[in-house]
């Protein structure tokens, strides 16, 4: 690792980024799993590299999903993340590279969304590209430490970081939990290939849970049994199941 990387890394860890990963953006021409309108280099034509950080969802507050404590649990990861990318992105600008973030979510509410259900910039795609982990079933990024338990986003820049491999295993199992779990039957079984998502399905349940003030939703996310914060919790639960109605019964 070259000096000026480990700078940007330490600058990431100690800023609170549980993982941080760099792609070059040749990737998404090399691997193409998207339009070339959503290639990074496409928009800023300036940019060289995506540095992708990570921050975890806690398990036990996960799983009481959908509840006013995973809606906090979201809404503070949120503001982590942006607070995090923009300080990194001026500490690249510091140093004399130009850089930027894209927000973690950046859409103006929920309902926004029915109209066009994407994103102008994937934080799983980049982080698939940088190695922080493999698309799951569910569409989610599964990592080795959190599973699909994780938030993300991303710093561009054109200084020289040299990258990371991207994850040669897939960490997705197969499972099929995520399939049955979700409340709004979003996904179908697909052969050998990622499970079909119904992305008007999903964002439709997302709508009613914001109206009743629990928002979002994530159960694919918190069943999977991928993840080292699995292991923490195999000799008692995270979170009991009265503990979960308890949660769900109160703040929204």
């Amino acid at each position: 690792m070259d000096a000026l990387k480990e700078q940007l890394y330490q600058k990431a860890s100690d800023l609170g980024a549980a993982m941080v990963k760099t792609t070059p953006v040749e990737r998404w021409e090399s691997i193409p799993i998207q339009d070339p309108a959503f290639w990074p280099q496409n928009i800023w034509p300036w940019c060289k590299s995506v540095i992708v950080l990570a921050i975890p969802m806690f398990l036990p507050m996960a799983g009481s999903t959908p509840s006013m404590v995973y809606q906090e649990l979201y809404n503070t990861s949120n503001r982590v993340m942006d607070d995090m990318a923009y300080q990194l992105a001026n500490c690249i600008l510091r140093l004399g590279w130009r850089a930027s973030f894209f927000p973690r979510d950046c859409y103006a509410g929920i309902k926004v969304l029915l109209k066009n259900p994407a994103a102008a910039f994937s934080h799983v795609v980049a982080g698939y590209y940088a190695g922080i982990g493999t698309f799951g079933d569910s569409h989610n990024l599964i990592t080795r430490a959190f599973g699909p338990r994780v938030r993300l986003v991303s710093v561009l820049t054109d200084a020289p970081i040299p990258p990371d491999e991207m994850l040669k295993e897939n960490l997705c199992i197969h499972c099929g939990l995520c399939l049955r779990a979700c409340p709004a039957k979003c996904f179908s079984e697909r052969p050998g290939e990622l499970y079909g998502y119904d992305k008007r399905a999903c964002t439709e349940h997302h709508v009613r849970l914001a109206e009743e003030n629990h928002f979002p939703c994530g159960l694919c996310a918190n069943v999977c049994p991928v993840g080292n914060d699995q292991k923490m919790y195999k000799d008692q639960p995270a979170i009991t199941k009265e503990g979960i109605l308890h949660l769900q019964s109160f703040g929204s």
